[in-house]
């Protein structure tokens, strides 16, 4: 038990670095609101990392008298993780790991209120099943991705995707159901607000069939505040990373471009030609954007990349428009969620080619049509 009386500066002081929370780490608790009946309390313990006495919890013969009253040896705690450093593992707690719990926690705190008041983001989840596997999408794991660059407008999100969808991406009525339900829902949900011409920020996170990616990228256009995010694996995050392998895009145009224009994606897999001529045989000009790294489904984990992508697909609709016209563009996509949403938005309905979207599927034995943007 403390003997020493906090002075009232660093009480206020530490309830405001600390944002109210315990900073016990993965605790995070509010102390100034009961989690039952939402009523304002106080439920808070100033704890001292080296004791007070040199008896108590980590003390020290010199130091606990010098730093009794030191904001840098006080932490805020909920009555369980004050019972857990003081009294039920004291040998567990050492004063090395309570200082970086406490410095971890007021970092983030600090990072968080830093965030200028203007910098809020309105989170979009749309998410369809792929095969038999669900859309897992939250949240919560997407305000974290925002972080710290923006924070959610609201505690909850935009969703646009079919609950419980008993379809599956081999059939007719699930691109048929999918495909109305993302119409439908992004006119009730989206729409509106953007035609009101405001400057508000959406965040999106998507994990659905590509074709349906690429529809939903063209519904949301180039012209609004958007930003696509990316599930990496390796770290399995939403958020953008700081630093990738060195990859660049490859464009390769075909020696023949006479034939039914055909646009392959090789990104996050291998498209080989033949998986093409199954459908037309040898009257198809294939035209392909890869990497110059070997296809991997990962690779894309810097919003530079996702930018150089779309710089690319943009030189690309046009070279294969200058040949081609405006017949159907078929594409063959074989790449991360957030290119395939930006392939959608980068798409200009007034000026580029239709496209006609397969999709890969083992039910089907191979790519087949399923989507045409007209």
């Amino acid at each position: 038990m403390s003997v020493t009386s906090i002075s009232t500066k660093n009480k206020n002081l530490l309830w405001a670095i600390s944002a109210g929370r315990c900073e016990y780490e993965g605790c995070n608790k509010e102390l100034h609101t009961d989690i039952l009946t939402k009523k304002k309390y106080n439920s808070a313990y100033i704890a001292h990392i080296v004791a007070d006495e040199p008896d108590g919890p980590r003390g020290d013969a010199l130091r606990s008298k010098v730093l009794a009253d030191n904001i840098e040896n006080l932490m805020l705690l909920c009555d369980e993780c004050h019972r857990r450093i003081d009294i039920n593992d004291v040998a567990g707690h050492s004063e090395s790991r309570l200082l970086a719990m406490k410095r971890q926690h007021e970092e983030r705190i600090n990072r968080i209120t830093a965030i200028a008041p203007k910098m809020t983001s309105e989170i979009i989840l749309y998410g369809a099943n792929v095969g038999m596997n669900n859309s897992p999408l939250s949240y919560h794991t997407a305000s974290e991705a925002l972080l710290y660059d923006y924070y959610p407008a609201s505690i909850q999100p935009i969703e646009l995707g079919l609950k419980n969808a008993p379809f599956t991406d081999d059939t007719d009525a699930y691109w048929v159901a999918e495909e109305t339900n993302l119409l439908i829902q992004f006119n009730q949900k989206i729409k509106p607000r953007l035609m009101q011409g405001n400057a508000d920020h959406y965040s999106v996170f998507a994990i659905a069939p590509q074709p349906l990616l690429i529809k939903f990228g063209v519904l949301l256009n180039d012209l609004n505040n958007v930003k696509v995010y990316q599930k990496h694996r390796e770290p399995s995050t939403w958020k953008w990373q700081r630093t990738s392998p060195n990859i660049e895009y490859i464009f390769r145009e075909p020696a023949d471009k006479t034939k039914v224009p055909v646009l392959v994606f090789s990104l996050s897999a291998t498209i080989t030609h033949d998986r093409i001529q199954k459908i037309f045989g040898d009257n198809a000009s294939v035209w392909e954007i890869t990497t110059s790294g070997t296809p991997d489904n990962d690779f894309l984990k810097t919003e530079t990349l996702l930018s150089d992508f779309r710089r690319t697909v943009r030189h690309v609709f046009d070279k294969i428009k200058s040949h081609h016209g405006c017949t159907e563009l078929h594409i063959f996509p074989a790449m991360p969620v957030s290119a395939s949403v930006e392939l959608g938005r980068v798409w200009m309905p007034k000026v580029d080619m239709p496209m006609v979207i397969y999709d890969a599927n083992k039910e089907k034995n191979d790519f087949y049509k399923t989507i045409t943007i007209n």
